[in-house]
């Protein structure tokens, strides 16, 4: 959803400068005016942009460029005449942008990619290179469009975001608690460490690719249940980080190379 913030105020009596110019010169300076949403970009560092392209997603607010209402779904474009819309809001979640309702863990990647295409064909920056304030959305657009599909399109991303939308988090360096799990890392770091040719390699990583594609599995039934197993889907995230890690090293293996598996 959209966030609703009050419509700022643009005009100079609302804010109350009336009082005539020959009096202004003996008093104090006023504060100056508020921006208007659309000036805000203009005038404002890039992480304050972001919160004034907020104010323009309020009730009766209109498009920048044919002045028609903005529609209450997410869009960046105006539906009426095709002008490029503020980014949205920061709470705007990854799965808000493509329109995948509920968020879920099983998503369709064929269909992600097809939303992510069509996204970036209406916002690319290169279209609106030189057009002030519209290329700074874009750029805005991109940037989001970018992170929401580059983390949606990866199980383990996917599933820390999920995590994160129910106010779980897993710290870079949470340290991995399962028995079986640390006994599992040791022997793998032994035959790692021990391979001595591509055969060798190619034996690992198959075995791991079969337990990456179960731990996948249960992530899914884990995320699906009515009431989300979040401890149980956080823990299968951590043991994902160490398969993904065997599999990168195994892509990077040479012969005497040190062999670098962290958990």
């Amino acid at each position: 959803m959209l966030a609703r913030l009050p419509r700022a105020v643009t005009s100079h009596a609302a804010c109350g400068w009336t009082r005539p110019l020959a009096r202004l010169r003996h008093s104090a300076p006023p504060p100056p005016l508020p921006l208007s949403p659309l000036r805000a970009f203009s005038a404002t560092a890039a992480g304050q942009r972001t919160a004034a392209s907020q104010s323009v997603y309020t009730t009766g607010a209109s498009c920048p460029g044919c002045g028609q209402p903005i529609p209450a779904a997410l869009t960046p474009v105006c539906p009426q005449c095709s002008a490029l819309l503020p980014p949205p809001p920061p709470a705007t979640t990854y799965y808000d942008l493509f329109g995948i309702a509920p968020p879920s863990f099983d998503i369709d990647a064929a269909k992600l990619k097809r939303a992510f295409l069509t996204l970036q064909q209406k916002v690319h920056p290169d279209m609106f290179s030189g057009r002030g304030e519209s290329e700074d959305w874009a750029k805005a657009w991109s940037g989001r469009v970018n992170d929401a599909y580059k983390a949606l399109l990866s199980e383990r991303e996917r599933a820390e975001y999920l995590l994160s939308i129910h106010d779980v988090t897993i710290g870079e360096a949470d340290p991995v608690t399962d028995p079986d799990l640390l006994m599992t890392i040791m022997e793998t770091r032994e035959e790692l460490e021990d391979a001595q040719s591509e055969e060798d390699m190619n034996r690992i990583r198959d075995r791991n690719k079969a337990e990456r594609a179960r731990v996948i599995e249960a992530l899914s039934k884990a995320f699906a249940a009515p009431e989300p197993d979040l401890e149980a889907a956080r823990n299968l995230v951590i043991e994902l980080r160490y398969l993904d890690n065997i599999e990168q090293v195994c892509r990077e293996w040479q012969p005497g190379k040190r062999v670098d598996l962290q958990h």
